[in-house]
């Protein structure tokens, strides 16, 4: 049978529903594992060697050995256009709307030179140099005042919305903080208004003691399968200690962040053939730095299933995993 479960945080509420499945395998067509990819693609725009052919405004750069290990360039198809200057603008009105110039930052970071590579086959120094690369970014885009909320995303595969296979993720600042985080920050608010402590707090200290949705966890971080996880195999990476935003983390917590981040992407990778997937961190606005009520976090959402008239209809998900089952699935995989 069915089971409804509801997550603590957003107080969403998810269906678990294994028996959709009929018997039939989750993975369809599984995608091609990296080992069989070239090192270098002539085509590509981010494979080194190619920078005469494409063009890239660099904005930061991690260097090994005289030559670039991650890169940060300002993406070329950008969502919003650059800032005029730096001051703070009020809204336009057109009738009973509100509109507003689409001003905003757009950047990528090439997270490796190798084109087949990603987080799950990197070593840890590299994954390390990413979240490195991640935080120049994150603290150096807070000094523009419009520059509200920046948010860090990976699109990896087709089905994730990836254009381009070398590994990369995007860095986006905007002026508008979006609704769904809105209804994150108020839910947390009321949860620690009721409660007195966080509740992204709460979970981990039930999930370490449960233990039934560990994925992996060191000193600094726990990856786990959420108890109301949305689509099938879904993760999620907290700091143990309360951190509101992602730019207070030290250099222990980056090293150890790269290592549960690397081994949780292994396991996926294993277990799901190479998945498509979305790996989202989530933050509040910069203006919310030092807050009780909120918590930093990652969430790493395989893309193996579509969503059907009855998701699309309640904006209910279906699962048709038990998170208990996908936790101890990929705790069994043994890393490559």
């Amino acid at each position: 049978m069915s089971e409804l479960r509801q997550n603590l945080a957003t107080r969403e509420w998810v269906v678990i529903a294994p028996e959709r499945l009929k018997g039939k395998s989750l993975i369809k067509e599984p995608n091609r594992l990296l080992d069989v990819l070239p090192e270098y693609e002539e085509s590509c725009p981010f494979c080194p060697g190619n920078e005469k052919k494409f063009i890239h405004i660099q904005k930061d750069l991690i260097m090994k050995n005289n030559e670039w290990t991650v890169k940060g360039i300002e993406n070329k198809y950008r969502i919003f256009k650059k800032y005029d200057d730096a001051g703070l603008k009020e809204f336009n009105n057109e009738g009973i709307y509100l509109n507003y110039e689409g001003y905003g930052e757009h950047e990528l970071v090439i997270e490796h030179n190798k084109h087949n590579k990603s987080f799950a086959v990197m070593e840890n120094i590299e994954v390390e140099n990413v979240i490195e690369m991640y935080l120049r970014r994150f603290n150096d885009l807070k000094k523009n005042p419009n520059n509200q909320l920046t948010m860090i995303f990976k699109n990896n595969g087709i089905f994730a919305g990836a254009s381009q296979k070398h590994p990369h993720s995007q860095i986006v600042s905007l002026r508008v903080i979006p609704n769904y985080l809105r209804t994150l920050l108020d839910e947390a608010t009321r949860y620690f208004d009721n409660h007195g402590i966080c509740v992204f707090c709460k979970i981990i200290e039930y999930e370490k003691k449960e233990q039934k949705r560990i994925v992996f966890e060191n000193s600094e971080f726990n990856s786990f399968v959420p108890y109301a996880a949305s689509t099938p195999y879904e993760v999620c990476i907290l700091p143990k200690k309360h951190d509101s935003v992602f730019r207070d983390t030290t250099s222990n917590e980056v090293t150890c962040l790269a290592e549960c981040l690397k081994i949780t992407m292994n396991k996926i990778y294993k277990c799901l053939s190479n998945p498509d997937y979305n790996l989202i961190l989530r933050n509040p606005p910069y203006s919310l730095a030092g807050v009780l009520f909120y918590h930093w976090h990652i969430q790493i959402i395989p893309r193996i299933s579509k969503p059907g008239g009855f998701e699309l209809g309640t904006r209910m998900n279906v699962n048709v995993v038990y998170p208990e089952k996908a936790a101890e699935d990929l705790r069994k995989e043994k890393l490559l």
